[in-house]
């Protein structure tokens, strides 16, 4: 019988410990709801917008190629990040969300960069070739 008066005791003592980081006023506060004490909905945030990002697809006419993926200032020139997808006519293709502003960009074909046949604007590297220009409008 003695030992069930203890345990008694002790459970009594742990239930007025505080959990740490917490006070003894929060945690009564915790375990007591009356209708002042209730939470209160949450007021209706408005979403966040996501400035103008526009679905642009890059096109290349390659059907001997084996790989073909597009690299720029839009992906950090990553040479493997977007890889396009080709069609039984052999045009590669991939649609990227691409921020408006003025991008530069190339292929890349089976481990050499190209250029992108149809589009004519173009602007000096510093490796010697050219990178093609994209602008995207807002």
């Amino acid at each position: 019988m003695a030992k069930k008066d203890e345990a008694k005791k002790m459970a009594g003592k742990a239930a007025n410990v505080s959990k740490p980081g917490k006070s003894v006023k929060a945690e009564a506060a915790e375990t007591e709801t009356p209708a002042k004490m209730q939470k209160k909905p949450a007021a209706q945030k408005k979403p966040v917008q996501v400035q103008g990002k526009r679905e642009t697809t890059f096109r290349l006419v390659a059907p001997h190629a084996a790989q073909v993926f597009i690299a720029g200032c839009f992906n950090e020139w990553d040479p493997t990040a977007n890889r396009l997808e080709q069609d039984e006519q052999g045009t590669w293709s991939c649609t990227l969300s691409i921020e408006p502003g003025e991008h530069e960009y190339r292929f890349f074909v089976d481990g050499v960069w190209w250029d992108d046949p149809a589009n004519t604007s173009r602007r000096s590297n510093e490796f010697g070739t050219e990178n093609c220009v994209l602008i995207i409008q807002e």
